[in-house]
């Protein structure tokens, strides 16, 4: 029972960073495209850069990625095809999304700049949306113990005077 908790708990975590994680990297990833590189080279510039984040900015997403480019070069195998593997494993509908494009652009040569920065522009406004739902949610647990406090302020600030009366 508790080894099942630990696996889902294991798994919200890495869909959490799946979805923090993924705007950035289509954003670095078009940046790198917009300067000239293929999509697999521009793909494997950024594993290597996550392969070299310190240990606390790394994820679970930055983590796979550099394992897929590092496999997917070693093997010489294409590392599209790998994310595309990893996305349909993780389970994560945005990461299907983007990897779908991603292989949709290898498979048919599509216009991917333009899909790629609608998407990320989506993610983005996604990932702002989830924040400011995390920061009602904290506001809200907030408040009570706030209002507890302030029945006791206001108790002790009273008390003297009812005690006069």
């Amino acid at each position: 029972m508790i080894l099942k908790s630990e696996i889902k708990k294991t798994m919200e975590r890495n869909r959490e960073n799946i979805i923090i994680t993924l705007p950035g990297f289509i954003n670095q990833l078009l940046l790198l495209m917009n300067c000239g590189l293929i999509l697999e080279d521009a793909f494997c510039r950024i594993a290597e850069n996550y392969a070299t984040l310190p240990e606390k900015r790394r994820n679970y997403f930055t983590d796979e990625v550099s394992r897929i480019c590092l496999t997917g070069r070693k093997n010489n195998e294409n590392v599209i095809v790998g994310f595309y593997n990893f996305s349909r494993f993780s389970n994560v509908k945005e990461l299907t999304r983007v990897a779908a494009l991603l292989m949709e652009n290898r498979d048919k040569g599509t216009d991917l700049w333009e899909k790629l920065a609608e998407h990320g522009d989506a993610l983005w406004a996604e990932r702002k949306r989830r924040s400011l739902e995390k920061i009602r949610l904290a506001e809200s647990k907030m408040s009570f113990p706030l209002g507890i406090l302030l029945m006791a302020l206001i108790i002790i600030t009273a008390a003297p005077a009812m005690m006069q009366i």
